[in-house]
């Protein structure tokens, strides 16, 4: 059951969990504060927008988890939502370090963010299956896929008689396969064809009947080219009502883009300021003055202690950079804006279907003369092949087709505060040129090698 790069040894006191002294004890542990104004699970439900439902399973799932770390030997890999819970805990810093560790779990754990890169990610991912399928092994159950992301690799060791608990989130989140049900529409165009003309000669259409039969499969399969795009990040977009601001705006523009909303709110919360210098702006410098008051009763923010930390990292507080801002809060931003999706792969039965759409349309090109409207049609029809088949060729990223989700579903912005924000999110840094901070500090925020602001142009510094 284990993957071949597993090498945790599971002892039967591990499995039978149940009558284990260490998960009863977790089992147990009440970790609302029967004597706090606001007990642990109304702070994070209020924190992460969730329901009392959602909350209370999703701490059940932290449990699970930290048990599966205390088992292993190397520790375990969270899921999104479980980290979520894991850094709340971590900030009431008197209960998880001087009572849940040292009598729950009898030993410390750790919380140690990645370090980015490649070569962390490959292990990252490696170490987050190997935590479900250590999940599947102690539990006898698969983990449920809205406290769990369900990578396709895991589908060997799902319970056979479970997989239908899971099969949507993994059909989403990385299923190459089209649902059969829609690739049955393409029949549609030949029976309606026939139907109307009473005969389908493929091989002598006419100009009418060639139109009424390509145009409709032009649309079905273009529409399966924009499916496959969005097959992978299917989870995603299903759990966007769960996502705080930052990872929003991570998911429509990148980690730059939940840096440039987390800086401007710094600034609209007067943590920070600009120095609006211009012989400093010509040399690219962006100094800020940090005014940081009241910080830690801020409900504006995230975890407003653990930001006020990450400042504390800053070598000069009354003058420093945007490049040395974004280190200092590196460590905070990363852990609440970054959401990993499953990486894209093009549908194998596409391919076979665009070739033998293509032959078909020269086959049954109509042997019909030519006049000038048939001629415009004619140029109107291959016109917007042309447009399809190049836009298979360089698919949308999925920053763009997130930003497109997020306009279709603006509910999820209803908790946003300010309309900068919400333009952060939604336009990304490069469609924000009227919100201050920005104009200041375009040339921080591109995200190529030039000006990453469309106005005002390269007046911002460049």
């Amino acid at each position: 059951m284990k993957p071949l790069h597993s090498n945790i040894l599971l002892t039967d006191e591990h499995i039978n969990y149940r009558e284990n002294a260490l998960w009863i004890r977790i089992e147990n542990y009440a970790i609302d504060d029967a004597n706090a104004v606001i007990p642990f699970s109304k702070k994070i439900a209020q924190t992460e927008n969730w329901t009392d439902d959602f909350t209370r399973d999703a701490i059940q799932e932290y449990k699970r988890f930290v048990y599966l770390c205390c088992i292993a030997k190397n520790g375990a890999s969270p899921s999104v939502v479980v980290d979520k819970v894991w850094h709340m805990h971590l900030l009431y810093t008197t209960e998880y370090w001087k009572k849940f560790c040292p009598n729950i779990l009898q030993r410390e754990l750790h919380h140690f963010p990645n370090v980015g890169g490649i070569i962390d990610y490959k292990k990252h991912h490696d170490w987050y299956l190997e935590t479900l399928t250590l999940y599947i092994q102690v539990f006898k159950q698969n983990p449920p896929a809205k406290f769990w992301r369900i990578p396709p690799a895991l589908t060997p060791f799902l319970y056979p008689d479970k997989i239908y608990a899971t099969k949507q989130a993994l059909s989403a989140s990385g299923s190459k396969t089209a649902p059969a049900a829609y690739y049955l529409t393409i029949v549609i165009p030949f029976i309606v064809t026939w139907l109307l003309f009473g005969e389908l000669p493929l091989s002598d259409l006419s100009v009418f009947q060639y139109f009424v039969l390509f145009t409709p499969l032009l649309f079905i399969i273009r529409k399966l080219v924009a499916m496959n795009e969005e097959r992978h990040l299917k989870p995603v977009i299903r759990n966007l009502p769960l996502y705080n601001r930052y990872q929003l705006a991570y998911l429509s523009g990148g980690y730059n883009n939940a840096f440039l909303l987390l800086t401007n709110d710094l600034v609209e919360n007067n943590w920070i300021k600009i120095r609006d210098t211009k012989k400093e702006f010509s040399k690219k410098y962006f100094s800020l003055i940090t005014d940081q008051t009241s910080a830690f009763e801020d409900q504006n923010f995230i975890q407003p202690e653990v930001l006020f930390q990450s400042m504390d990292h800053l070598y000069n507080k009354s003058k420093f950079s945007l490049p040395q801002l974004a280190s200092a809060l590196s460590e905070y931003l990363h852990p609440i804006s970054t959401v990993q999706t499953a990486p894209p792969e093009k549908d194998a039965i596409l391919y076979p279907v665009w070739l033998a759409f293509s032959a078909m349309i020269i086959y049954c090109f109509p042997a019909e003369e030519v006049n000038l409207i048939s001629g415009f049609l004619y140029g109107i029809f291959f016109f917007l092949c042309l447009i399809s088949i190049v836009s298979w060729q360089t698919p949308d990223s999925d920053h763009t087709i997130m930003g497109r989700a997020l306009k279709k579903q603006m509910g999820v912005l209803n908790d946003i505060r300010t309309l900068h924000q919400q333009a952060i999110i939604l336009n990304r840094f490069n469609g924000v040129s009227d919100i201050p901070l920005f104009q200041k500090t375009a040339n921080f925020f591109s995200a190529g090698d030039g000006c990453g602001a469309a106005r005002p142009s390269c007046g911002c510094g460049c």
